[in-house]
C-alpha cells in the first residue's frame, strides 16, 4: 500500500517529463516538419495531462480519509520516472527512430497504468478522470505507430 500523495507526485512527475521530453524531441526535429509536430502536439497534451494529475493531488489533498493509499509499487513508478529523467537528457541525441520507440515504450508504461487502475479501484470518484488520461496515452501511442507506419519505422 502507497500513500495517494506520493503516487500522485510521482505520475505529476511523469507528466512532466513527457511533456519536456516532446518538446526537447520537437525542437530536435524541427527541420522534420512531419515530426516536429507530432512532438509539438504530444506535448501539448502532456502539458494538460500534467494539468489533471495535478488536480487530482488538490482534490486528494482536501479530501485525505476519502483518498487516503492505493495498492501501487511506488517504487516501480519511480524507476519510471527515472528511466524518463535519463531519456529527457538523452532526446537530443537520438535519431527519430529511437525516439519514436521510447516514446511508444513510455506510452505504455506498466507501473504509471497500474498505478492509475489502483487509484480507480480505491476511488471509484476519481476512476473517471484516470480514465480520460489513459485514453490521452492510447491516443498518443496510436499517433506514434501510425507516424511510424507511415515512415517505414519498425516501432514495437
Amino acid at each position: 500500500m502507497a500513500e495517494l500523495q506520493s503516487v500522485l507526485k510521482s505520475l505529476e512527475q511523469f507528466e512532466t517529463l513527457m511533456h519536456e521530453i516532446y518538446t526537447g524531441l520537437s525542437a530536435a526535429f524541427a527541420e522534420d516538419g512531419e515530426a516536429a509536430a507530432l512532438f509539438a502536439r504530444l506535448a501539448f497534451e502532456e502539458r494538460s495531462h500534467l494539468g489533471e494529475v495535478q488536480f487530482l493531488r488538490r482534490l486528494a489533498r482536501q479530501n485525505t480519509v476519502a483518498f487516503a493509499e492505493v495498492e501501487v509499487d511506488v517504487d516501480a513508478l519511480q524507476r519510471e520516472v527515472v528511466q524518463l529523467e535519463g531519456v529527457r537528457r538523452a532526446a537530443p541525441q537520438l535519431s527519430l527512430h529511437e525516439a519514436v520507440v521510447i516514446a511508444v515504450e513510455f506510452e505504455s508504461g506498466v507501473a504509471e497504468v497500474h498505478s492509475r487502475r489502483a487509484i480507480a479501484k480505491a476511488s471509484p470518484d476519481l476512476a473517471r478522470l484516470l480514465a480520460s488520461l489513459q485514453a490521452g496515452d492510447e491516443r498518443h501511442r496510436g499517433a506514434l505507430l501510425e507516424f511510424a507506419r507511415k515512415r517505414g519505422l519498425k516501432s514495437e
